[in-house]
């Protein structure tokens, strides 16, 4: 019987089954140990299912353009700002590394840029190339790695639908799943360049798509009416910093509705913690106010109280603690 060759497919349908979490680990060790990888592609994508998950429906779908939007930035970065070889050859370079760098010679953009200083509209071709030549492989491949079991997906309706048990598994584990996908790139690209680029290589990968700057969203706050301290209620008009409420170290994605502006004490106290169930309560009920105010609205694709209640809970589970 011929073996079917997952990366050709243009759609699957996922096992209707019942999963336990043993089950899922199963094809998570399969994953990260025993699959075959001539580029870096599965890992990456992976990475992006990790930090979009935030981005599901409610019938846990996620569009292609959410997650290719991160594929493509976690790749300029490694490719442009990196300087990093993305394949196991170093005669043939992987087609995305050839999109990204063919349009950095284009558009003569300086290697020390990383894509948040792209220009929007520029973001949004590049996003459209890497996502039209990144799907062809990487969809089939991994949802064939999980034995079909992780998700359903259509490369012409661009999107994927989760299963109910790994969407909450990857919730449940967020953080030590990342941080293994993490190492398990930084051996793959260990393995193909030069010594001279591998210097603080986990750290560069652990932090590819961290925004450089989260001016836009103090803009957005402050002109909302929102200038003092969330936590201790001072004015922050002249020094203020957004905080994540549920941390970015688990949640990995820039939304407004999971920022607040905190003076520089409560938030070099807060750091990397988990505020009181009140605040989040109060977050709440801003976001509330937000969600249905024009200017804002389009910050808020996916949002729900249930969600943000949801990210609380499992961030506990992942190991945060609170102030």
């Amino acid at each position: 019987m011929e073996k079917k060759q997952y990366w050709k497919l243009t759609n699957g349908e996922m096992k209707d089954i019942y999963l336990t979490d043993a089950d899922i680990w199963k094809s998570i060790h399969y994953f990260f140990y025993h699959s075959k990888n001539s580029t870096t592609y599965k890992f990456g994508f992976f990475k992006a299912l990790l930090e979009n998950l935030s981005e599901t429906n409610e019938e846990l779908e996620i569009s292609f353009e959410d997650l290719f939007k991160s594929f493509t930035k976690i790749y300029w970065n490694l490719v442009v700002h990196h300087q990093l070889w993305q394949a196991n050859t170093s005669t043939k370079k992987s087609k995305v590394q050839s999109v990204i760098e063919d349009f950095q010679t284009r558009y003569s953009i300086p290697d020390e840029w990383n894509f948040d200083k792209i220009a929007g509209i520029q973001q949004s071709e590049l996003i459209k190339q890497v996502k039209t030549n990144g799907k062809r492989n990487v969809i089939g491949a991994t949802y064939g790695d999980f034995n079909e079991e992780i998700y359903s997906f259509d490369l012409k309706n661009e999107s994927i639908k989760l299963h109910s048990a790994y969407y909450e598994f990857l919730q449940k584990y967020k953080r030590v799943l990342t941080d293994v996908n993490n190492y398990q790139l930084s051996l793959f690209l260990e393995k193909f360049n030069e010594a001279e680029k591998l210097n603080k290589l986990l750290s560069k990968v652990e932090f590819v798509t961290q925004r450089q700057s989260l001016k836009e969203f103090e803009l957005l706050l402050k002109h909302a009416g929102f200038d003092t301290c969330f936590y201790c209620k001072k004015s922050v008009t002249k020094r203020s910093q957004v905080d994540h409420f549920i941390p970015w170290s688990y949640i990995q994605n820039d939304h407004l509705w999971n920022f607040v502006l905190a003076c520089p004490s409560c938030n070099a106290k807060k750091s990397n913690k988990l505020a009181s169930e009140s605040h989040m309560n109060q977050l709440i009920k801003r976001n509330e106010i937000l969600v249905h105010e024009t200017p804002y609205k389009g910050y808020f694709t996916h949002y729900s109280e249930e969600k943000l209640r949801s990210y609380y809970h499992y961030s506990q589970e992942n190991g945060f603690r609170k102030v």
